[in-house]
């Protein structure tokens, strides 16, 4: 930091302490407490804290043992590092408290060693202090018991009670001298063998009538004397206990001084003088106590008035914002105004000057504008010739639709020849065994040529009703549905249960995948764009009107290569037209016989017997991962899956289909594996998810089918690095910068995007825009080096 912005932050952090330590002077004084404020400069705040106290002696400290956000019933010990290193650090003469929110968390005791600060004279005062109790007094006065035999003088009673007088006198003198602490705190005391309870203002009430007295004497000869003492006597009667201690006289005991008795009469005097005071005392408290109470509800009510006095304001406030903010947008609204008729006034005189200059331009024109209307007269017979023309050729578009629609109603006339058996023998040699290039348990199929065409004549067993069920429905729904990847249907033979389809010179994907009769693999190209055309028309089959069209049968076996290696769908037997049923919402076909192949079969369609259109999503799935893995069907959706776990998904990608673009390879594997999926809920649409993913692979697969050659470079030709696009492998023609920093080609760049990826293709982490720009540089250095290479 600048020196100035040094000054300035510790400046700042010195009004800040300045301020929290001026609180708690305010606090010292507002309670007549001298303080003064120390402070010290120190990085770490604990070690400052420590010097302090070792530098002004601290013994007792209180600071805090976490922030109050932190704090918790179950705290047991101080949790922040500051209050941690000072607990461990600060010198052990000093006693520290550590709290929390309020509430006392730990004690650290200082050391016993060090000299602990003395107490206040006044509290040792007070500690000293004697406690007068009014009950033992007044038992050893009253009380005394016999203990003596009855030869006891006259002089031990007499000194008796004037040890009690002595004992009164004190306790007066000690009342008097204002150290009567505890007057009535006496809880339980013992008086002629039964228990009392504690002193009170009742005790002092006088109640002759509960007592009772007995005399015991001695005989005179004895020289004992008389002495009268209460047998039984009440907790609340005081003064007769004083009536009745009184000495009886005898002629050989001779005259004893009253004194005592008077002195005791005085005694009960003050403390009867005493209660009063203490009930006026309580009635000057309960008086105090109304009064206080009085003043609370006075409180209360001058609170509340205050109250709705508030609340009243608050609204007058409210209403006042309102209207100023009403006349705000009145006096805004008015300023508009005014500007919008300033403007209008500017316009107007524009305007004005405008159609002066447009009359003067109409004035100089006057020739032009005729000569204009002879050319519009010419052009608007012109426009008339050509309305009548396009009417024609309205009418002879409906005309053609209207056939075409007459052609569709009735396809078995018009787009389906009907061939006969004869014809049939003869285009296969009377089916000829070398010529069979297929069976199964629907029949056979024949290679053959009829009317000058290589075709394949598929032959259904008649003797069964299955057979001829397939056939009509095969026959029927190929009449009906046209689609560049679906296999065309050329005539049938009723008489045979015959149909005729356009001939497959590749055979089908089941035999390229096994490399049957010594065929070359396919390409990942040409097994992307199979993927591709499959997905189109399983969309097309799905989305058919009025019926939706379930295949069923979806396999390898059935998808047919023709000598471009085009795909087309076949094997339309146990197809079926979707209705929509009542009680659901999707259409399907339920049936308790399922047919197919079981690796390529829905298993919700095995256990339910519900047919619907995710049923061919799912053999879909399964034929994308055989065309990348080139493993056969059964489990191969869970090995594909642990191998996207373990992250070795290249080590089961088929290499004998070249060298897979990984990012290609990943999207199949996952749009395979969403499509295998064993319910049929989580499985995705094809229209909606599945199509944008695999349309922009179909289309990078069909540009990097395009050899190398193309660009006239020889095989020994060093192409630099930075010319390759990452994602197609090949020379950019259009190079493209993307967010990730990597240059690609702009057509394969796009559809990366395009079909809704937002992570970079090189480095898998989000691209922060999906914005391309043009490397023009680049691709001018392409050009240039393509110029060198071709001279």
């Amino acid at each position: 930091m600048r020196p100035q912005e040094l000054h300035a932050y510790r400046e700042h952090e010195r009004e800040k302490m300045e301020k929290k330590l001026n609180e708690y002077v305010h606090i010292c004084r507002r309670l007549k407490v001298n303080c003064n404020k120390e402070a010290i400069q120190n990085d770490d705040i604990a070690k400052g804290i420590i010097e302090l106290i070792s530098l002004h002696g601290i013994t007792k400290l209180v600071m805090g043992a976490a922030s109050d956000k932190n704090y918790s019933k179950t705290m047991k010990a101080p949790t922040s590092k500051t209050a941690l290193k000072i607990m461990e650090g600060a010198p052990s003469s000093c006693k520290i408290w550590f709290t929390c929110k309020g509430s006392l968390i730990f004690t650290r005791e200082a050391n016993a060693e060090v000299p602990a600060v003395p107490s206040s004279p006044a509290a040792t005062n007070a500690a000293q202090l004697p406690v007068f109790n009014i009950s033992s007094q007044m038992r050893s006065m009253m009380i005394h018991k016999l203990e003596n035999e009855a030869s006891s003088s006259n002089a031990s009673t007499v000194n008796d009670v004037g040890r009690s007088r002595r004992d009164v006198s004190c306790s007066q003198s000690e009342r008097t001298r204002g150290t009567l602490l505890q007057p009535f705190e006496d809880a339980e005391s013992t008086f002629n063998g039964k228990q009392r309870r504690p002193w009170c203002s009742e005790d002092f009430s006088v109640h002759s009538d509960k007592s009772q007295s007995s005399c015991c004497s001695s005989s005179p000869n004895d020289g004992a004397v008389s002495v009268y003492r209460t047998e039984a006597v009440d907790n609340n009667d005081i003064s007769e206990i004083g009536s009745n201690m009184h000495p009886s006289t005898d002629d050989s005991c001779g005259n004893i001084s009253p004194t005592p008795h008077d002195k005791l009469k005085e005694a009960l005097n003050e403390i009867q003088f005493l209660k009063n005071e203490v009930q006026e005392e309580c009635n000057k408290r309960r008086n105090a106590e109304r009064e206080l109470h009085s003043a609370l509800q006075k409180t209360k009510e001058l609170e509340k008035s205050y109250m709705n006095e508030l609340r009243q304001q608050k609204v007058l406030q409210e209403m006042h914002e309102i209207k100023r903010q009403e006349n705000d947008a009145m006096r805004r609204e008015q300023e508009e105004a005014y500007a919008a008729l300033y403007n209008a006034n500017e316009q107007k005189v524009r305007l004005e000057h405008q159609i002066s200059e447009i009359e003067l331009y109409v004035k100089h024109n006057e020739d032009k504008l005729a000569t204009t209307k002879h050319q519009l007269e010419v052009l608007e017979a012109d426009y008339d010739r050509l309305q009548h023309e396009r009417d024609a050729a309205i009418r002879e578009v409906a005309e053609l639709q209207e056939k075409n629609q007459q052609r569709v109603l009735a396809p078995s006339e018009t787009l389906n020849t009907k061939f006969s058996l004869i014809e049939l023998q003869q285009a296969t040699q009377d089916f000829d065994p070398t010529l069979k290039i297929g069976e199964g348990g629907f029949g056979s199929v024949y290679k053959g040529i009829l009317r000058n065409t290589t075709v394949a004549i598929k032959l259904l067993h008649p003797q069964s009703m299955q057979g001829q069920s397939e056939f009509h429905q095969e026959a029927s729904v190929l009449s009906t549905v046209r689609h560049p990847n679906l296999v065309t249907l050329i005539g049938t033979c009723p008489e045979a249960f015959g149909l005729v389809y356009e001939f497959f010179p590749n055979g089908s994907l089941e035999d390229c995948l096994a490399c049957k009769n010594n065929k070359p693999p396919l390409t990942w190209q040409t097994r992307t764009r199979i993927i591709g055309e499959m997905c189109s028309a399983l969309i097309f089959l799905h989305s058919n009107k009025p019926h939706p069209v379930v295949h069923g049968d979806l396999k390898p076996d059935n998808i047919l290569l023709d000598a471009n290696y085009s795909s087309k769908l076949g094997d339309f037997g146990i197809c079926r037209l979707l209705i929509q049923t009542n009680t659901c919402s999707t259409t399907l076909y339920r049936t308790t016989n399922p047919r197919g192949t079981f690796s390529y079969m829905d298993p919700e369609f095995l256990t339910t017997g519900e047919l619907t259109p995710r049923s061919d999503v799912y053999s879909f799935g399964i034929i994308i991962l055989r065309l990348l893995t080139g493993k056969p069907p059964q489990r191969i959706a869970e090995i594909v899956e642990d191998a996207i776990e373990q992250g070795n998904l290249h080590s089961i990608i088929d290499n004998s289909a070249g060298s897979w673009p990984f990012i290609q390879a990943n999207q199949l594997a996952h749009i395979g594996l969403r499509c295998a999926e064993l319910s049929r809920r989580r499985r995705p649409d094809l229209t909606v998810d599945v199509w944008k993913v695999v349309e922009p692979l179909m289309k990078t697969s069909s540009m990097t089918a395009r050899p190398l050659s193309s660009t006239n470079l020889s095989d020994d030709t060093c192409i630099p690095s930075y010319f390759i696009c990452p994602i197609l492998q090949e020379i950019m023609n259009d190079p493209y910068i993307a967010a990730d920093g990597f240059t690609y080609e702009g057509e394969a760049i796009k559809g990366w995007l395009d079909s809704g990826h937002s992570t970079s293709p090189m480095t898998n982490l989000k691209l922060e825009h999906s914005l391309l720009v043009p490397n023009r540089a680049l691709r001018s250095a392409i050009l240039e080096w393509q110029q060198q290479e071709q001279h």
